[in-house]
């Protein structure tokens, strides 16, 4: 059952125009992604054939996360890469976007997440209520990163308003940490395995307070495009779902193909931790988001998290 209900997604513009097959009777879409290892199952979609199955001619370009929602509302792309506490903020500030496919959720165990808050090895932090009055660095504020260690902080009794956050990219983290520029740095893989091996320690998994409920990367369109084109969107979908399993049964293979498409070492790949690949939604993960980002006061509306995906 679909949670976004389509009546509201009619309304005009290029982004909603209906879409026509091309001379091979397959439609043609072109997918935003965004150059990070949770991208595997849209490479694995193409690659394996799961879009062609579904009559789809789906055509990849990366970008940055900035550019994901203005692609798939201005019509440049139809489907687009990104995290739900971005889409959700997106709506309640009255953008037309919408989720319609998971990539991926949170490792059960908190100990194997991706995102994880390390210190150094001589660090004399050794639990979170030690972070009061220290700084640590996050990738950029208010994104799903950082989000998600403000809510980990709240389940381990921290406020985080009692914590200075700077903003520090992945690559330059174990540098300020070993200078000393921060106390902590909320990293997020390959750089969690690399900063592990090198000596630091992790202090608390990012995802503490998280289940496997709570959306992470989903795949978007437009309100209007979804409105006008739910045969191809349910299509899409299905090939998702395909490669987000073929993903979760195959994580060596995932490990593999991730340097193909971005940045990270070989060898950084081959120990990197995984998220759990998953197309599902839940309304309670989407919900849990929505408690965040009203908390944290990031939306100018109220965020009706059961209107921010759409499932088939």
């Amino acid at each position: 059952m679909a949670a976004l209900t389509l009546s509201a997604c009619g309304s005009g513009g290029t982004s909603g125009s209906a879409a026509k097959a091309d001379g091979s009777g397959k439609v043609s879409v072109s997918v935003s992604a965004i150059t990070v290892a949770a991208a595997a199952p849209i490479e694995i979609a193409v690659r394996e054939g799961y879009f062609a199955d579904e009559g789809l001619d789906a055509k990849i370009s990366y970008a940055e996360p900035a550019a994901m929602i203005p692609s798939v509302v201005s019509g440049k792309a139809q489907f687009a890469m990104l995290n739900a506490p971005a889409v959700l903020t997106a709506r309640g500030n009255s953008v037309p976007a919408v989720a319609v496919a998971g990539i991926s959720a949170p490792e059960a165990d908190p100990q194997k997440s991706y995102i994880q808050l390390l210190v150094g090895k001589d660090s004399e932090l050794r639990d979170p209520a030690d972070l009061e009055g220290k700084t640590v660095a996050v990738d950029t504020l208010y994104q799903l990163p950082d989000l998600s260690l403000r809510h980990a902080l709240r389940s381990e009794g921290v406020d985080p308003a009692k914590v200075k956050f700077v903003e520090i990219p992945f690559p330059q983290m174990a540098d300020a940490l070993k200078k000393g520029e921060v106390d902590a740095v909320n990293a997020a893989e390959p750089f969690v395995t690399s900063q592990l091996a090198a000596g630091a320690r992790s202090l608390l998994s990012s995802t503490e307070g998280q289940d496997g409920t709570w959306p992470h990367t989903v795949m978007l369109t437009s309100e209007q495009y979804l409105g006008k084109n739910k045969d191809v969107v349910d299509r899409f979908n299905r090939a998702i779902a395909k490669a987000d399993d073929y993903a979760q049964k195959n994580p060596d293979k995932v490990r593999a193909l991730v340097p193909e498409f971005t940045q990270v070492p070989e060898q950084a790949a081959q120990k990197m931790l995984l998220p759990v690949f998953t197309v599902a939604f839940e309304t309670k993960g989407w919900q849990a988001w929505a408690d965040v980002l009203a908390e944290e006061k990031l939306a100018e509306g109220k965020i009706a998290a059961d209107e921010g995906f759409y499932t088939p």
